[in-house]
């Protein structure tokens, strides 16, 4: 009796252990860990040139790289269906969109005295494949197009060495500055990442979004240009 308990006790252990992404404070420890570093530690080694901001600026299409992470589905974020949970996949995307924004507008945010931030206005979520208890995948996230006042960032949550699409978002963020709207093409041109290729991209980009505006044919979603350059 006294080993199955400790078994039991043993094996517990590890199934609280596997589902840390969804103990109380979880959340708040992932998505700063993910955010702050970009913002934070350039400020205390007094280093407003990072070498994030330098390979951005280097690289034409530094303005679309994407953002990856790899994770996997803990037991406490499955569901009665054995699969992971529609709610949790949102929490995924606000440490991936996070850290995206971060790194991407990192120039912006640095030197900038007025604290701007980058408020989500409208998430769309298409779910296509299953994602089952205890099986990786990971999250990818890179901005796909703008116009004068919206910033479109496409994530995509990848399974089987990112061979299978499981679920495809879309999320419209806008930058301000208290109650002043920045334009994206503005805050680009301060970080020095925008040019006429990115935008002529950008604008082929929002084409394909404006022509699939209910987003239900993935066929077509699959024409967006992304993934030109990897965060580090």
């Amino acid at each position: 009796m006294g080993l199955t308990c400790k078994i039991f006790k043993w094996l517990f252990g590890l199934y609280l252990l596997s589902s840390y992404k969804t103990v109380p404070g979880a959340y708040f420890i992932r998505f700063y860990y993910a955010v702050l570093p970009p913002l934070v530690i350039p400020m205390m080694k007094r280093n407003k040139n990072t070498a994030n901001i330098k390979k951005l600026q280097s690289n034409e299409f530094g303005v679309l790289s994407y953002n990856r992470y790899k994770t996997y589905a803990s037991p406490m974020e499955c569901d009665a269906y054995l699969h992971k949970n529609n709610a949790t996949y949102f929490t995924e995307l606000d440490i991936s969109r996070g850290e995206l924004m971060a790194k991407i507008l990192q120039k912006l945010f640095l030197e900038s005295k007025t604290y701007p931030f980058v408020p989500v206005a409208n998430v769309f979520t298409n779910f296509l494949k299953e994602i089952k208890p205890f099986e990786s995948y990971t999250v990818s996230s890179s901005i796909i197009c703008w116009d004068e006042k919206w910033i479109y960032v496409a994530s995509r949550f990848m399974k089987k060495n990112n061979t299978v699409l499981c679920s495809f978002s879309l999320t419209k963020y806008v930058l301000k500055d208290g109650r002043k709207t920045i334009a994206p093409k503005d805050a680009f041109e301060y970080c020095g990442i925008y040019n006429e290729k990115v935008e002529q991209i950008s604008q082929e980009n929002y084409k394909i979004l404006s022509e699939n505006s209910g987003f239900h044919d993935t066929t077509k979603l699959e024409q967006i240009k992304y993934d030109y350059m990897l965060l580090d």
